[in-house]
């Protein structure tokens, strides 16, 4: 098709956003392989936490019914934030370049560079989560991995921190605090870690350890009993953070409000036209089961 001023944003839109389009799908998503990702039915999601029954309690023949309450816990909360970009793409640059135009450039920046501003935005909000769970106060007053998480129906405190670069022992150690976590009446949940979740600065370290025959970095024949741990690398990790995860256990969530879309609007009194994308979305922990987490430290 002949590029003219009356087709300009009909020629150039739908090329851009298959540029885009395109560019973003290179790379496989981070995020999703840890987060619990979900559209969100409105701009903002509670999710509240419910105390728990203990143990049952043993009776006798004809006593009445052992009774328990359940008391209110804290709520964790999505609300959906806006990000948005654009650029835009005069005539006189596609009129004298118009391939170049076509491949996804513009006068301030182009449909590619577009595609992965989108891709580090999410993936670094995602990974933001874990980087700051070690100081920033979450829904229930403490941070995300803390030694002191508050049970609605106990004097106990929930514990999913650990200390230590990760090494063999470490994980270990963090397994076994998985396994140990309560509910908020503090009886264990016989929860699991699956993941180990990385960044690129303990990427090759973690899959000697869970790849090894023998146990990683000793000289001896004490066999590898870590088993059943999937090593998951998120760019945008911060140094030697690491965490364990139990999946089965929605702890970590990121919910869409609007999925990116892509459009083109004329700049007021020019020929000049300016492409833009657009999104909505949240990302948080709402629980802290299933999690254990180290600054490396």
């Amino acid at each position: 098709m002949k590029l003219t001023r009356d087709n300009f944003q009909e020629l150039l839109t739908p090329i851009h956003k298959k540029i885009i389009a395109d560019e973003y799908g290179k790379l496989e998503p981070q995020y999703e392989k840890v987060f619990k990702v979900h559209d969100m039915k409105k701009k903002d999601e509670s999710y509240p936490h419910i105390g728990a029954f203990g143990l049952w309690a043993e009776n006798t023949e004809g006593n009445t019914i052992n009774e328990d309450e359940i008391n209110q816990g804290e709520t964790a909360r999505l609300e959906a934030r806006r990000f948005d970009k654009g650029y835009s793409v005069t005539w006189e640059l596609t009129r004298d370049d118009l391939y170049g135009v076509l491949d996804g450039r513009g006068k301030d920046g182009s449909a590619r560079m577009l595609a992965r501003g989108l891709r580090t935005t999410i993936e670094t909000d995602a990974a933001n989560v874990i980087n700051n769970g070690f100081t920033q106060v979450g829904y229930d007053g403490v941070s995300l991995f803390s030694s002191s998480h508050p049970l609605a129906d106990s004097s106990l405190l929930g514990d999913n921190l650990i200390t230590g670069e990760l090494t063999p022992e470490n994980v270990k150690l963090g397994l076994t605090k998985v396994r140990n976590q309560v509910n908020e009446a503090g009886v264990k949940i016989q929860s699991r870690a699956k993941q180990i979740i990385v960044g690129p600065d303990n990427e090759y370290t973690s899959r000697d350890i869970l790849r090894s025959t023998n146990q990683a970095f000793e000289m001896s024949n004490t066999i590898n009993s870590i088993e059943g741990i999937s090593a998951i690398v998120m760019d945008y990790i911060d140094g030697p953070t690491w965490i364990l995860r139990d999946p089965s256990i929605d702890n970590l969530v990121f919910g869409w409000r609007d999925r990116t879309f892509y459009d083109s609007m004329k700049l007021p009194k020019t020929v000049d036209f300016f492409m833009f994308g657009f999104a909505r979305w949240d990302c948080t922990h709402v629980d802290w089961r299933g999690l254990v987490g180290s600054t490396g430290a």
